[in-house]
């Protein structure tokens, strides 16, 4: 179901924060380098913010040279899909596809620590998702995964919103992102249900609904960067 009452505008809040080039959302092609260019200076200016979550992710990749290295190579790989796009429009699409699957690589991680998973339960979900690896191993390149999927994240949002001047990277991205949370942390809730927990074991239908959910949402989310109206229309459930 949709919610027929549009909301305000995109593009004139980006009008009021970013001048005329925001009146219409156009920007120019942007190349490879300039992706990385924006990327960077992102990361460089996350290390020195007050929001901690990103001042930590951003110290903890810029103060280990071959961590960052390692950073910088998977995230030039995904810039260089948004560059290989020759339309401005599909990079749009593009870098919302990428900001998407960041979302999902970091999830795992922040459940585990938003969640506070320790001991046996801890084991119990790596070995869910990560059966090809032994415990030790997995934590500690899940938790690799984990940063530079994050500084890829709030870099790839800040070309969104900042470069290419599209709203839809802020709130409504921001909101799929809880949403995603939601079913993440209900799908494994599922995973550590006993038999002896019925309650539990009945969040399939649940799981199932959050499922449907995210993706009406991400469909919402792609019809906007293809929309010439600027309107976002919030799914309704």
């Amino acid at each position: 179901m949709w919610n027929h009452e549009p909301a305000p505008r995109l593009s004139s809040v980006l009008l009021q924060r970013f001048g005329g080039d925001a009146s219409t959302g156009d920007f120019p092609r942007l190349s490879h380098d300039r992706l990385m260019e924006e990327s960077q200076r992102r990361l460089a200016n996350a290390a020195l913010s007050d929001v901690p979550y990103e001042e930590r992710v951003a110290t903890r990749i810029l103060d280990d040279a071959r961590g960052y290295r390692r950073w910088e190579d998977e995230h030039a790989t995904l810039m260089r899909r948004i560059a290989a796009e020759r339309l401005p429009s599909v990079q749009k699409s593009q870098l919302l596809n990428t900001a998407l699957s960041l979302i999902h690589r970091k999830a795992l991680f922040e459940y585990l620590r938003d969640e506070q998973v320790r001991g046996s339960r801890r084991q119990e979900i790596m070995a869910h998702f990560c059966s090809h690896r032994d415990y030790n191993s997995a934590v500690v390149a899940e938790h690799g995964r984990y940063m530079r999927s994050a500084a890829s994240y709030f870099c790839s949002s800040y070309v969104g919103s900042h470069v290419m001047f599209d709203a839809l990277f802020e709130a409504p991205l921001a909101e799929y992102e809880d949403l995603y949370a939601s079913y993440f942390r209900t799908y494994c809730s599922g995973v550590l249900a006993t038999d002896d927990n019925p309650v539990e074991k009945s969040m399939l239908a649940v799981v199932v609904d959050l499922k449907a959910q995210i993706g009406e949402w991400r469909k919402a989310l792609i019809a906007l960067t293809q929309s010439q109206s600027g309107i976002w229309r919030r799914p309704m459930f």
